[in-house]
C-alpha cells in the first residue's frame, strides 16, 4: 500500500483527507489541535523546526506528501506559512518524494479575473503575501512539486467552518452580512481530496494549477444556496452589501480557471449546483 503524508491532519480539508485516502497508508500530522483519526497514524510535528521536518521524512518515507497546514486562523499560523513549506520542499526534493503543496485563490488581487492557472500572484493581504511566497519558494527548491489553488472550500457533512458561521448567524439573529460584489469559485471538499489524492499519484504533473469549481458565484448568492440546502430561512438580519460599502480591503473577483485541472486529471470539479442536488444527507444534518 503507498503511503502518504498529511500535514494539518486536525483541519477541515485534513480531516477529510484521511477519510478519502482509503487506498493509502495515512501519516497525519499536527500542531496546536491533537488529532485521533479513525484510521492511520497521528503524528505531532512543528514544521518550523526544520530538522524536526527532514527526521520525520526520512523515517516514514511516504511516497507522497500532502502540504495542508498553516491557516489563516492567527498570526502564529501565517508567520510558519513560509518556513513550513521551505523545509518540506527541501526535504521533499532531497529524499526525492512528491510534495503537493496547498495555496490559495488569495495569492490574487481581485481586480483581474479571471485567473489563469499561470497568472501571476499579487496578494493584498498578510496571509496571500505569505502563502504566495510559499509557492515561489516551492517552484523555487522543488521544481517536481504540484501547488494548486483552490478556491472556497465547502461542505455540509460536515459544516465547514465558513458555513457553520452562517448558521449561527442564522439561528441567533444576529447581523450577517454577505457581499454582492465579492466573487469566488467554491469547491466541494470532496472534489478537492480527489483531486489532491490524484495529484498524489501523478508525479508528472507539476507547477500550479487552480482548482477552482467552474460555476463563479457572489457570497450573497452562495450563502443563499447553503441555507436552502440547509432548509434555512434568513431573516432580516441577512443583508447584502457590497465590499465597496463596507470600506474593508478585500480581493472582490477571485474568479478562477482551472483549465488544467479539466485537461489533465480524471476528477472532475463539480460546480455547486451539481453537488447540491436533493439527498437524504441535507435532511440528516439536523438543520431541516
Amino acid at each position: 500500500m503507498k503511503r502518504l503524508l498529511l500535514t494539518g491532519g486536525s483541519g477541515y480539508l485534513g480531516s477529510h483527507l484521511i477519510q478519502a485516502a482509503q487506498d493509502w497508508e495515512v501519516y497525519a500530522t499536527y500542531f496546536s489541535r491533537p488529532l485521533a483519526p479513525a484510521r492511520g497514524a497521528a503524528i505531532p510535528l512543528d514544521l518550523r523546526d526544520a530538522n524536526a521536518v527532514r527526521a520525520l521524512l526520512r523515517d516514514t518515507r511516504p511516497d507522497a506528501v500532502i502540504h495542508t497546514a498553516c491557516s489563516n486562523r492567527d498570526p502564529d499560523n501565517v508567520s510558519a506559512i513560509v518556513p513550513a513549506a521551505r523545509h518540506l520542499a527541501s526535504a521533499t526534493r532531497d529524499f526525492g518524494l512528491r510534495l503537493v503543496h496547498v495555496s490559495t485563490d488569495l495569492v490574487f488581487d481581485g481586480e483581474h479575473a479571471p485567473y489563469a492557472d499561470d497568472a501571476p500572484p499579487a496578494p493584498i493581504h498578510d496571509y496571500g503575501r505569505a502563502k504566495a511566497e510559499a509557492e515561489r519558494v516551492v517552484a523555487e527548491i522543488d521544481p517536481s512539486a504540484v501547488v494548486v489553488r483552490p478556491s472556497l472550500i465547502w461542505g455540509l457533512d460536515p459544516i465547514d467552518r465558513q458555513t457553520g458561521w452562517l448558521v449561527d448567524g442564522v439561528r441567533r439573529g444576529e447581523r450577517v452580512t454577505l457581499f454582492t460584489d465579492e466573487y469566488r469559485c467554491p469547491v466541494h471538499v470532496h472534489d478537492l481530496c480527489a483531486a489532491l489524492l490524484e495529484l498524489a499519484s501523478r508525479p508528472e504533473i507539476s507547477g500550479s494549477m487552480n482548482l477552482g469549481g467552474p460555476q463563479s458565484l457572489n457570497r450573497w448568492d452562495f450563502g443563499m444556496k447553503l441555507l436552502a440546502a440547509l432548509r434555512l430561512t434568513p431573516g432580516p438580519n441577512v443583508v447584502r452589501s457590497t465590499v465597496k460599502e463596507s470600506g474593508l480591503l478585500r480581493a472582490r473577483d477571485l474568479t478562477m480557471i482551472s483549465a488544467r485541472a479539466r485537461q489533465l486529471l480524471n476528477t472532475r470539479l463539480r460546480s455547486m449546483d451539481e453537488v447540491l442536488t436533493p439527498s437524504p444527507m441535507t435532511q440528516r444534518v439536523g438543520l431541516a
